[in-house]
C-alpha cells in the first residue's frame, strides 16, 4: 500500500492549493480581460419561406448590445466596426443597447458606428438601456451618424425588383427576469404589439419581413406566420455559460430558451445575438461577444441550416 509521510502530504496539499489559486487567477483574468474582447463571427444560414430568388444569398450583419460605457471603450467599438465592414454585408442591423448607465456615451458610440458601410444601409432599434437613459439623445446621435433608427416604423429595402421589409419595434424598458411572469410582460408590451400590427398592414403577403426588436421575449407575442425572421439581442448569452447548466442568469421570462443563437418558436424564427458589450459584472466565460453574418436562403418552407453551431454548450 502506498503511504504518504506527513511532510509529503503537506507538500502535496500546499501544491494543490497553489495550483488552484493560480488556476483561479488565470481563469479570472481570462473572463475579465480576454474573452470580453475576443469577438466571434458566427455565420448562420437561414431559409425564409417568403424570400424571393433575387435575394438568395443576401447577407445581413447583425450587432447588438454595444453598451459603450464603463466597461466598453470606443476602440472596442471601432474594432467591431472594422470587422463588420471587412465582411462586406449587404445590410447592417443594430438591435439596441448602445449605451450603459448614461446617454452621455451615445455620441462617442455613434461616432464609431458612423463608419459602418453596407450597400443597403444601416438600421437600428433602441434597447432597454437606451430607453432607461435618454432615448431622444441616443436617436439623435445615431441619426447624425447616418444610422436609420426605426421607432415603431417600417421600411422596404429595395434590391433590384425585390423588396425586403424591415419592421422596427422600440423597447418598452420592461424586461422579464429569471423566469418572471410572461403575463406581466405582455401587459407592458401590448402597445408595441399593436404598433407592429399596424406596421404589418398593407405589406404584400408574398414579400419577406424581418423584425428588429431588442428583447426576444416579444417574439412570443407575434401573430402567426406574419414575420419571417426576428433579430434580437438583450440576453448577452448570459455572459457566463457553465457546462451542463448553461447561463445561470438570464433577463428573460423563458429561462434558457432565448439565451443565444437561432430559436424556432410557434410564431417565427428568432436569432438572438450575444452582444458586443457587457453589463455588471463585466465578465464573459464560454460566451464570447458576437458579430453575426446571416445569409438568407430561399426555400418553399422555412428551414434553418445549423451546420455552423452558434453556441455549443
Amino acid at each position: 500500500m502506498f503511504a504518504l509521510s506527513r511532510r509529503s502530504f503537506l507538500k502535496l496539499s500546499i501544491g494543490g492549493i497553489l495550483s488552484g489559486a493560480v488556476f483561479s487567477l488565470l481563469g479570472g483574468l481570462y473572463a475579465l480581460r480576454i474573452e470580453p474582447r475576443w469577438v466571434e463571427v458566427t455565420r448562420p444560414r437561414i431559409a425564409l419561406r417568403r424570400l424571393p430568388k433575387a435575394l438568395e444569398g443576401f447577407t445581413i450583419a447583425h450587432l447588438s448590445d454595444i453598451h459603450l460605457g464603463p466597461y466598453v471603450r470606443p476602440q472596442d467599438v471601432r474594432m467591431a466596426v472594422w470587422m463588420v465592414n471587412a465582411l462586406k454585408p449587404d445590410l447592417i442591423v443594430l438591435t439596441g443597447d448602445f449605451v450603459y448607465h448614461s446617454a452621455r456615451y451615445s455620441a462617442a458610440c455613434a461616432k464609431e458606428l458612423a463608419s459602418l458601410s453596407a450597400p443597403c444601409g444601416v438600421y437600428a432599434v433602441l434597447g432597454n438601456h437606451d430607453v432607461w437613459t435618454d432615448a431622444g439623445k441616443v436617436v439623435r446621435d445615431l441619426r447624425e451618424a447616418g444610422v436609420r433608427v426605426l421607432r415603431n416604423e417600417r421600411e422596404a429595402v429595395e434590391i433590384g425588383d425585390a423588396r425586403l421589409w424591415l419592421l422596427g419595434i422600440e423597447d418598452t424598458g420592461y424586461t422579464g427576469f429569471l423566469g418572471g411572469f410572461f403575463s406581466d410582460f405582455q401587459a407592458m408590451w401590448q402597445k408595441a404589439a399593436q404598433a407592429l400590427a399596424g406596421l404589418l398592414d398593407e405589406i404584400p403577403p408574398d414579400e419577406p419581413r424581418i423584425l428588429l426588436v431588442h428583447n426576444p421575449d416579444f417574439t412570443e407575442m407575434l401573430p402567426d406566420e406574419q414575420i419571417d425572421l426576428a433579430l434580437c439581442g438583450h440576453t448577452h448569452g448570459g455572459q457566463v455559460r457553465l457546462p451542463f447548466i448553461g447561463a445561470p442568469v438570464l433577463p428573460s421570462c423563458f429561462g434558457q430558451k432565448y439565451a443565444a443563437g437561432l430559436v424556432s418558436n410557434e410564431h417565427t424564427l428568432v436569432y438572438v445575438n450575444r452582444g458586443l458589450g457587457l453589463i455588471y459584472p463585466p465578465i464573459r466565460f464560454n460566451c464570447r461577444p458576437e458579430i453575426t453574418l446571416i445569409q438568407l436562403k430561399s426555400f418553399l418552407t422555412p428551414s434553418v441550416d445549423l451546420t455552423n453551431p452558434v453556441l455549443p454548450l
